[in-house]
């Protein structure tokens, strides 16, 4: 592989169609913009998978494909981030595509402002439409210090409405897509994943990595596709799946008190927390895959609302800062009404899926 490229790209790759493999690689293949390598790290993604990855016509592009064992998407990147050559690196999910010209303009535009980290907008693809999903409203070729801040709280906030902040819209920071960062930067700060997280490792990530930079931006271009899909592991029943939630959440809190972070982090943390449980009801105890009776599901969500990290999350969470369709749930889940919680947050989810 030679040295000094402008970019590493970063596949990892476990269970995806091949379809939608081929779309992923064919997109980054057709980009404008050449100076770049790909690295494929096949997470234990399976003997058809592999042996596609393995004959698959990357016409003469700096290609290298590792594969190993599964070890989770986070193990996955470090992984490729220890083969890059580049100069600035960005991952891209084996399901989801980028515009031709991404390459070319998200280089460009880090380049040309000197900056360790950048962001870019998204759309999130539908199977019949496809939304705009950006933290910002305009191009910002450099943080402020306050906006600087604020992203921070973006990276854990996820699409909550928490506050709004011109030029800041409601959405989030935390993902692993849509993203530039200088390789030195993350070298220099010991900035990698941390392993052993199966959601949200991303968002715990890039807490640190902005805390970590100084020179940070956003350019308002619409470059990464976000392919949403009903089997990911963001829609899939997971029997006991708040667990992976309250791994993140704990290592995300560890964090936040290592740093010795203000009052107002621990705000957003909180409200992280409260999200998390009632994603936790739509992907476990609400599912209708869930065998269980109806009030032995809610007995169990109740039990795990008495646990860590929630418990001090719901005792501790103001709702200065909530909307009024957050504070409705908060108010349940002090006054143990877990039932009329699991009926409003249905009837949520189902306003929010039609609107989504």
């Amino acid at each position: 592989m030679a040295d000094g490229r402008m970019l590493s790209v970063i596949v990892p790759v476990y269970k995806v169609q091949l379809e939608y493999l081929s779309e992923c690689f064919e997109s980054i293949l057709g980009q404008t913009f050449s100076d770049f390598e790909l690295i494929i790290v096949d997470d234990g993604a399976g003997d058809e998978i592999a042996s596609y990855i393995d004959a698959y016509d990357y016409k003469g592009a700096d290609v290298k494909i590792i594969h190993q064992e599964n070890a989770g998407v986070a193990a996955a990147r470090n992984r490729g981030l220890r083969e890059c050559t580049g100069t600035y690196v960005t991952f891209i999910d084996s399901d989801d595509t980028v515009s031709s010209d991404c390459f070319e303009q998200i280089a460009g535009f880090a380049e040309k402002n000197g900056l360790e980290v950048l962001m870019f907008g998204i759309y999130r693809q539908y199977s019949d439409h496809r939304t705009e999903f950006s933290p910002y409203v305009q191009d910002l070729p450099h943080f402020s210090g306050e906006q600087l801040e604020e992203v921070k709280f973006k990276c854990m906030v996820g699409i909550l409405p928490f506050y709004v902040c011109p030029p800041a819209s409601a959405d989030a920071a935390g993902s692993a897509c849509a993203k530039l960062y200088r390789l030195d930067f993350l070298n220099k700060k010991g900035l990698r994943y941390k392993t052993g997280l199966e959601r949200a490792e991303d968002m715990e990530f890039n807490l640190r990595v902005f805390d970590a930079a100084e020179h940070a931006g956003y350019l308002h271009r619409f470059f990464y596709n976000y392919r949403q899909i009903a089997t990911s592991a963001t829609y899939v029943y997971r029997p006991g799946g708040i667990k992976v939630f309250t791994a993140s959440l704990l290592a995300m809190k560890d964090y936040l008190l290592s740093a010795k972070k203000p009052e107002l982090y621990m705000q957003v943390f909180y409200m992280r927390c409260m999200f998390f449980f009632l994603e936790s009801m739509n992907m476990d105890y609400l599912n209708k895959e869930n065998p269980k009776k109806f009030r032995e599901r809610i007995r169990e969500l109740a039990a795990k609302a008495s646990e860590e990290p929630y418990a001090q999350a719901f005792e501790k969470l103001s709702g200065e800062h909530l909307t009024f369709a957050r504070k409705i749930p908060l108010f349940l889940i002090r006054h143990r009404m877990f039932t009329a919680l699991a009926l409003f947050y249905s009837v949520y989810r189902t306003v929010m899926d039609h609107n989504g």
